[in-house]
């Protein structure tokens, strides 16, 4: 038998592995693997194909397909490992099961990388010279140039004076001991247990580098230094950090302000070589070895010096490379626990309440160059550019007034800026409309953008921010999809993440909220459209570009048939004389919801929990008449989904109103002030008290009772009352609780 056909990898099987780990029914894994090699999106079968799945939602839908996939590039890996080592004729049967045994890709990456090198290792050369069977020998414990060795069989001593020809016994021994190091650094056994211990019971250790290293930093990131004195000389058990941690230590690191290092003790080293030792114990005797003669048993413990050497060796190169995936293991979990606090935080932003209909005068505050104002119809149409300049109050004042006398804009949407208190002052003076304040973060990042300059070709930047301002306050979630997620602040650390990890997971919130609401056709910017399943950026700007639509089968005739039955659930056709195509219900699923209203006696009335099984039950064989796939859980979902085809569903305005300069009251110790939660993060949440800056409620501030995660309690643009515990003159800096409320 070939050495290829030896050593075989067997493809795993995922849907097994996947409802294993994950916990589900192995038809429920199944059924999401069939739906996306038939192109079903994520939200498509989430809400369309539930009776299939069991009702899975779109992240346990994701979890399946990301396991899958993971799982696939492991074995592809491990393939290719297998191969290419195969193929250099450096595969053993140790070094099989190691890679056999490998549970992440960098594991397998760290195995097979000293194969992929165009320069061989020490080892590899080593084997070529055929010193693998003194390797072998001195695992056993044996000293070849003693005593116990001439008492071997004749073949082995053989082999032995053979290579005497050729080199010294010093130079045999060395080149056996480089075989033995690799062997311990690439062992899966030793590997897996010294990950688990450094991640159980080790440190991690940070120091700030000397005055020396700092003073070559660039003045960017020297400013930086002053804060990460926490950081300067911290150690702390891996299994406590803090998902925050880690990334801070990370950023730090990563400009040079701090070294970072695992803990290596002797108790560490201690501890793998008593399992070397037990591997030792375990193994079979190399070929010809089980003839020894005279020797009943061989001692394992103490090691003989060039067996201690050689595992020390391998132990050190073991070490940094566990180091190094612990890290990497590490970095991704908090980095992982880091992304689900900011899809969070996105999807309480991106749900914020509409304010449609309304024509607006919004206003950019400047001092220097002015503020610049424009006018938004209805529509949301910019109809009018201006601009005023605040250090002539009287001029600005009548402008305002003779723009305002002939515009007549519903409210006025100013966004906080620096000269913000005194643009509203001004505002207050001169008119009684309702002044609201916008948070005009990202706005700068989509008035430069390619998106803006395309939709306004003809606008300079400041004019697409103005614009832009005006619009967050109409239609949030229209505006801020514009905006690459990864630039939207809702979190701390998001830019230290990587950048592509962080767009495909946000924009998996933004694809979930966008199809939560659904959207009307005729109203909606290509740039939302292309949140719709099945939908891209081509067929976005295609069904845009010939509106206004009549109906859902309208509609149809700018479609493929896949791409219609994908997202034709999500786009609403308000203006549509068939009532479902202003509702969650696909065109498939029309019949039988006629049927449904027809003959279900409670209709109009609430829905218990029974009534939808006992109408099931009674009318079970017409329902699949029109619908095969039907169960209570389509009745429930019908019956909702026609109630609340009217209904915005985003129902949270954050949008301020002003206060007025005769209102304000400053702001002392012990106030109670309600305002809003800007950001929430693992050690508390931020709240904008009408000032400046927003002000942490530490996690201890936020209940009465134990906290552990500030997400359970609050969230983004959640409005809270908070008490003013103490203030400081001199940093301005301002404590806050939400306890006893």
């Amino acid at each position: 038998m070939s050495e290829e056909n030896i050593y075989i990898l067997q493809e795993p099987n995922y849907i097994e592995i996947v409802s294993s780990e994950l916990w589900f029914k192995h038809f429920q894994v199944e059924v999401v693997l069939e739906l996306t090699l038939e192109w079903s999106t994520v939200p498509f079968i989430a809400r369309y194909r539930k009776e299939r799945t069991w009702n899975l939602d779109e992240d346990q839908i994701r979890a399946i397909i990301e396991l899958r996939d993971k799982t696939e590039k492991i074995y592809k890996a491990k393939q290719i490992a297998i191969n290419g080592i195969t193929e250099l004729w450096k595969m053993t049967p140790e070094l099989f099961e190691n890679i056999l045994k490998a549970k992440t890709l960098k594991e397998v990456e760290e195995i097979y990388k000293p194969y992929k090198s165009k320069k061989k290792t020490k080892a590899m050369i080593a084997i070529e010279k055929w010193f693998q069977f003194v390797a072998d020998i001195i695992k056993k414990n044996i000293d070849i140039s003693s005593s116990q060795f001439s008492s071997l069989d004749q073949k082995w001593q053989e082999q032995l004076d053979n290579l005497l020809k050729d080199y010294t016994l010093e130079e045999i021994l060395e080149w056996s001991m480089h075989i033995i190091s690799a062997e311990v650094s690439a062992n899966s056994d030793l590997r897996a247990d010294l990950m688990e211990t450094l991640q159980k019971y080790w440190t991690i250790i940070s120091k700030k580098k000397t005055d020396k290293a700092l003073e070559k930093l660039n003045e960017k990131d020297k400013w930086q230094i002053s804060k990460f004195d926490i950081y300067s000389d911290f150690s702390l058990k891996i299994s406590w950090l803090k998902p925050y941690q880690i990334l801070a230590l990370n950023r730090w690191e990563n400009i040079w302000i701090l070294w970072l290092k695992i803990e290596k003790t002797d108790t560490t080293f201690d501890w793998i070589k008593k399992h070397y030792s037990r591997i030792l114990s375990s193994l079979p005797f190399p070929n010809g070895l089980h003839e020894v003669k005279g020797i009943s048993k061989i001692v394992r413990l103490p090691f003989i010096d060039l067996l201690e050497q050689s595992f020390k060796e391998g132990y050190e190169a073991l070490f940094i490379s566990v180091e190094n995936e612990l890290r990497w293991i590490l970095s991704e979990i908090w980095e992982n626990d880091a992304i689900e606090t900011f899809k969070q935080n996105l999807a309480n932003l991106l749900m914020t309440k509409p304010e449609y209909g309304q024509k607006i005068l919004a206003i950019d505050p400047g001092y220097r160059a002015g503020c610049k104002m424009v006018i938004l119809d209805e529509l949301w149409n910019p109809i009018l550019f201006d601009k005023v300049f605040l250090h002539n109050k009287n001029e600005t004042q009548i402008k305002l007034k003779s723009l305002i006398y002939k515009e007549k804009p519903w409210v006025i949407v100013v966004w906080n800026g620096t000269w913000v208190n005194e643009t509203v002052e001004i505002l207050h003076w001169i008119t009684d409309i309702e002044i609201f304040i916008v948070n005009e973060s990202w706005a700068s990042v989509y008035s430069a953008s390619k998106t803006a300059q395309e939709e306004f070709p003809d606008l300079d930047s400041l004019d697409r921010w103005t614009v832009s301002i005006g619009r967050r306050y109409i239609d949030p979630l229209s505006e801020l999809v514009k905006i690459p997620v990864w630039s939207i602040w809702v979190w701390m650390y998001q830019h230290d993440i990587s950048e592509k990890k962080l767009e495909e997971k946000l924009w998996n919130v933004v694809e979930d909220t966008v199809n939560e609401i659904g959207i009307n056709v005729n109203s909606a910017s290509s740039y939302v459209l292309n949140y719709i399943s099945g939908i891209d950026k081509r067929t976005a700007k295609k069904i845009y570009n010939n509106r206004p639509y009549k109906s859902r089968e309208h509609l149809k005739k700018q479609l493929s048939d896949k791409i219609y039955e994908q997202a034709v659930w999500f786009l609403r056709v308000p203006q549509s004389k068939e009532i479902f195509d202003n509702s969650d219900i696909h065109p498939e699923q029309y019949e039988l919801a006629r049927f449904i209203i027809q003959a279900h006696p409670w209709f109009y009335s609430p829905l218990q929990e029974k009534d939808a099984t006992i109408f099931y039950s009674k009318f079970e064989l017409e329902l699949k008449k029109f619908y095969s796939d039907v169960n209570v859980s389509t009745i429930e979902f019908i019956i909702n989904s026609i109630k609340n085809s009217w209904i915005e569903k985003r129902v949270n305005s954050t949008h301020k109103r002003a206060i007025k300069l005769w209102e304000k009251i400053e702001i002392k110790i012990w106030d109670i002030i309600e305002w809003v939660i800007r950001n929430v993060v693992a050690f508390g949440a931020f709240v904008d008290i009408g000032m400046k800056n927003d002000w942490l409620v530490h996690v201890s501030q936020i209940s009465d009772s134990f906290v552990k995660d500030p997400k359970e309690i609050v969230e983004v643009w959640q409005t809270v009352k908070v008490k003013v515990t103490s203030m400081d003159e001199k940093t301005g800096k301002i404590q806050l609780s939400m306890k006893w409320f």
